[in-house]
């Protein structure tokens, strides 16, 4: 088979597009290695192999679009897809001051909601944000778990604030987004427009200008603040970005995107940093098939649970 032909094969491959004749010649040649003697290789040497993979891979992700639903996910997808038509949550502000909203996404959807004040967000897949459902006096909400996009409207007399756990996010109008996903060690706040004040628990403030972002470190209680790395904004077009996630983290962003269930029983993979780009339309088990690839490792799956191996 010709070597141009071969690539496109396997590029189509990896992002599920490949018609049933390739797939199974790619399977049964995946299949043959598993009778072959491997040959160790140096911990440099297996990462100078991921990184080359992933350095070719990643292109065609970012150029290509993947439209075919989640098995055992149809519900979710509907949704997600009324909501991409334009379905947008307007919420009332005349109830008692004290009362709110909760707002939660499924596995895989996301949704947008208008607020009365004309700002928007967006919320990822797997995220609880509570409301007020009466926002004249005072515009404040909080991110229970996961990950929000927001784009303020402008209103100097009254402040726009953004409680996520031990960090609070104050505004005038701008643009930005808040990771802050419950069971993940690393939490962020990114600015894509104008500027935002994060208040951390000790009281401390940080002012970030357009294109900087803040991350706070749960588990060794410190703030960094570097340049915004815009690739990790790929969600609001369906693309889970993974850079230099931990196993845990990798566990918790696979289950809220994809409805898997990751687990291992080797230490050596609870202790890989996976670094990778997947669409969120992907088929759930396909999107673990091609994150294994991607690190030289390989799935057993039963159900919604997928054991990963070397």
């Amino acid at each position: 088979m010709e070597t141009e032909k071969l690539k496109r094969i396997f590029r189509q491959y990896l992002l599920g597009q490949a018609r049933d004749k390739d797939t199974d010649t790619i399977d049964n040649w995946y299949q043959s290695f598993d009778d072959e003697p491997v040959a160790p290789l140096s911990r440099e040497a297996e990462e100078n192999i991921r990184l080359e993979i992933w350095q070719n891979i990643r292109p065609e992700l970012e150029k290509k679009k993947v439209h075919f639903l989640k098995r055992g996910l149809a519900a979710a997808a509907a949704v997600t897809l009324l909501l991409a038509g334009g379905l947008t949550y307007y919420l009332v502000n005349s109830s008692p001051a004290n009362a709110y909203t909760e707002i939660t996404t499924a596995v895989g959807q996301k949704r947008t909601v208008q607020l009365a004040d004309g700002s928007r967000l967006i919320l990822n897949a797997g995220s609880t944000v509570r409301i007020p459902k009466n926002m004249e006096k005072e515009r404040r909400l909080d991110i229970v778990d996961g990950e929000v996009f927001f784009e303020v409207k402008s209103d100097p007399a009254t402040p726009f604030i953004v409680e996520s756990g031990p960090l609070k996010t104050t505004v005038l109008g701008t643009s930005f987004n808040v990771t802050a996903y419950e069971a993940v060690n690393k939490m962020s706040v990114a600015v894509t427009d104008g500027k935002v004040s994060v208040q951390s628990a000790d009281g401390s403030a940080n002012v970030l200008a357009k294109d900087q972002a803040l991350t706070y470190d749960k588990a060794k209680n410190n703030i960094s603040i570097d340049a915004l790395d815009k690739s990790l904004l790929g969600w609001r077009d369906g693309i889970l970005v993974l850079n230099d996630a931990s196993f845990n983290d990798l566990v918790v962003l696979m289950q809220k995107n994809y409805g898997l269930q990751l687990t291992t029983t080797q230490d050596k993979i609870r202790a890989t940093r996976y670094t990778t780009e997947l669409s969120t339309a992907m088929d759930p088990v396909k999107a673990a098939e091609v994150l294994a690839a991607i690190h030289n490792l390989k799935i057993e799956v039963t159900g919604h649970v997928v054991t990963i191996y070397e």
